[in-house]
């Protein structure tokens, strides 16, 4: 994936060298260089923050920051970000501008680009033989026997045409998955937007980007009475747990990845996890995470009736 990745155009990002999250241009610079929406740059820089736990940070080191705790323990995220272009000033940093052109690359390669991609992931661009599967599975099902991940190893290499004695090289392991697993099913297992399908028809309507805290005008205006208390995301998040409550929360610049995580964290309770993540959401906005912005965000994702909680 590294050779695939390191051919993605990065001369525009990387004229934004000098410039910093602090300065009001920092996202639409980056929508300019990357020719992505300034939506889609404010949802990746949300994202972004939340690897590196930061609102500031303009470079990831995976190797050094400590990750989320649902993205520490993924191997196969830990494995990917290995993968990423790095800054020719230094070589342990992926920065935003080269994280959200990665992330654009996924949004737009075709089918047969993404599982070379996979391939080059799986095992560095090394042909993939039956004892590598026999790991592969082993991290996936940690609970099957030695017999049995052989088996599936086997089942596997037989099922991209190949045999449990043989090699799969890149071209052998596309055609085999393109053969075996009807495009459409593989469509969308492989199927990736930075702004979700869900979404995206709303995505004109989303508020305007603000400007970072620290450069917004009349700051004070905005502490105190404007900002979401903790007894308002509470009964938003009883009211919108009776229904598509995903939507908002794929609107506030969440991935369904976080959706799946806290709920799997709050034992699939919707509830408990709508107000964990309105909760997150309040956290990293700070000076931003104003009743106005919210009550736009609930508009355009049906809860008109509930912002009146926001009163």
């Amino acid at each position: 994936m590294g050779a695939i990745l390191s051919s993605i155009r990065l001369h525009g990002v990387d004229a934004l060298g000098d410039i910093t999250p602090s300065r009001a241009d920092w996202l639409t610079s980056h929508a300019d260089a990357t020719d992505l929406s300034a939506v889609e740059v404010e949802r990746l820089w949300r994202r972004f923050q939340q690897i590196t736990g930061s609102r500031d940070k303009a470079n990831l080191y995976p190797e050094n920051n400590a990750l989320p705790e649902e993205l520490s323990n993924d191997i196969f995220v830990k494995n990917l970000l290995k993968h990423f272009p790095r800054l020719r000033t230094d070589d342990d940093a992926i920065s935003f501008g080269y994280f959200i052109s990665v992330m654009r690359w996924f949004d737009e390669a075709n089918l047969h680009r993404k599982l070379e991609a996979i391939f080059q992931y799986l095992n560095n661009g090394d042909p993939i033989d039956t004892t590598f599967l026999v790991k592969f599975f082993k991290h996936i099902h940690p609970d099957m026997t030695n017999d049995e991940l052989k088996s599936t190893a086997a089942g596997a290499m037989r099922l991209l045409g190949s045999t449990e004695t043989d090699q799969l090289n890149q071209q052998q392991f596309v055609e085999g998955v393109l053969k075996f697993i009807p495009h459409d099913e593989l469509a969308e297992l492989l199927d990736f937007h930075i702004i979700p399908t869900a979404v995206s028809h709303e995505t004109a309507t989303l508020p305007d980007l603000p400007l970072p805290p620290m450069m917004t005008a009349n700051a004070d205006n905005v502490v105190g009475d404007d900002l979401v208390t903790d007894d308002q995301i509470k009964q938003l998040a009883v009211q919108t747990s009776q229904k598509h409550w995903t939507k908002l929360i794929l609107a506030l610049g969440f991935l369904e990845y976080d959706i799946e995580a806290y709920k799997a964290r709050n034992n699939y309770n919707a509830a408990a996890t709508i107000y964990d993540l309105l909760d997150l959401w309040r956290e990293q906005e700070g000076s931003l995470a104003t009743k106005t912005r919210l009550r736009e965000y609930l508009k355009i994702s049906g809860f008109e009736k509930l912002v009146k909680i926001l009163d």
